[in-house]
């Protein structure tokens, strides 16, 4: 191996030395100017076309400029290789005795950008929170919520979480427009009176975005494109969220209750739950205990693997009108709920998962 060693380096080493001074200071200088990912054979026919007067113009003359390149930026050779890593000099040409793949693509490739929200965590002060789901302002159910919130105060929360679809965005929404609701800015003042409500209970309120939310930022891409980003059209800054101390959570991301899982519903895409029970669409495809609203129907469903680890998932009921014109037998899936969370210290949880029926809590 020795011997191969010192062979291949006196080799290159004539090759080096073969060429004239003048010749080497201009390879160099190419060098110099070039970006990480060159190609040595590239270079070697771009010296050789640009300097006819001192370059042959022949393939055999490129061929000793390609080596001469390479000898130069350690790409021959354990030693002159190690010279170059040590340099900081990128090597140009994929040899695979001499190098991983990866070493050689990091010359042409970044890092990928990562678009994915991180986990959302309930503050560990946090022990009894209530979670209501999918009121759907201006088409609200005040029975359903008003006894909802006090079920919640009565049975000691410390903590109110809104889960998506809070308000309904029918205005601007693909759908057909209703003629009672003028316009978004009727629903967008209705939604700021809950909110400032709500806000002056005495709990932490959190909000989380569901895909009725997501009409307002599609609507500007789609007719206001040029004002997408613009400050003063952020959601948060139109329900006046900030005022009102709320925290906002975004669409996609999920929200960690201790072990438990907490999403809107539609992070999964459409007709992902089973139509007979919606937890155990919400369990074949999450595999956790999660909760979720999005669906209108309360419901359970809970197994346990051949180590004895259990998993619980539950959909809640809504807070909105379950005899909608759009869809007028809605009552026979649909019905009003909303779930109280308690989380230990230890990540565990329990979930009281009810249903509203007459201002009474089933």
């Amino acid at each position: 191996m020795r011997v191969g060693y010192f062979i291949i380096n006196a080799y290159f080493w004539l090759n080096h030395n073969w060429m004239n001074k003048q010749k080497i200071e201009i390879i160099e200088g190419y060098l110099d100017e070039q970006q990480p990912g060159f190609f040595a054979r590239t270079l070697a026919r771009k010296i050789v076309a640009e300097n006819p007067g001192l370059f042959d113009q022949t393939n055999k003359e490129i061929d000793y400029v390609r080596k001469a390149i390479r000898y130069r930026i350690g790409a021959v050779g354990d030693y002159h290789r190690k010279l170059a890593k040590n340099s900081g000099t990128l090597r140009t040409e994929f040899v695979r005795d001499e190098m991983k793949p990866s070493e050689y693509m990091a010359n042409f490739m970044q890092r990928g950008e990562t678009t994915s929200k991180a986990d959302w965590h309930l503050p560990k002060h946090h022990k009894k929170v209530l979670v209501l789901s999918d009121i759907h302002i201006p088409y609200h159910s005040l029975e359903a919520l008003e006894t909802a919130i006090d079920y919640g105060f009565k049975s000691g929360i410390d903590g109110i979480y809104l889960n998506g679809d809070v308000i309904d965005f029918a205005k601007i929404s693909r759908w057909e427009k209703d003629p009672a609701i003028t316009s978004a800015v009727v629903e967008v003042g209705m939604a700021r009176n809950f909110f400032e409500g709500i806000s002056n209970l005495g709990v932490d309120v959190y909000y989380k975005l569901g895909n009725h939310e997501d009409r307002w930022e599609r609507y500007i891409l789609q007719n206001a494109p040029e004002l997408h980003g613009l400050d003063g059209l952020q959601l948060k800054k139109a329900l006046g969220l900030d005022d009102f101390e709320i925290e906002l959570i975004d669409s996609k991301q999920v929200a960690k209750f201790g072990k438990l899982n907490v999403i809107h519903g539609h992070e999964f895409g459409d007709s992902i739950f089973s139509p007979v029970n919606p937890a155990r669409g919400l369990f074949l495809r999450g595999k956790a205990s999660t909760l979720a609203g999005h669906n209108h129907q309360t419901s359970e469903h809970h197994e346990s693997d051949l180590n004895g680890k259990g998993v619980a998932c539950f959909s809640t009921g809504c807070l909105c009108d379950l005899r909608p014109a759009y869809r007028p037998f809605a009552f026979t899936k649909w019905n009003h709920g909303a779930a109280i969370v308690e989380v230990e210290e230890d990540g565990e949880f329990s979930v009281e998962n009810f249903r509203i029926d007459n201002r009474k809590v089933r």
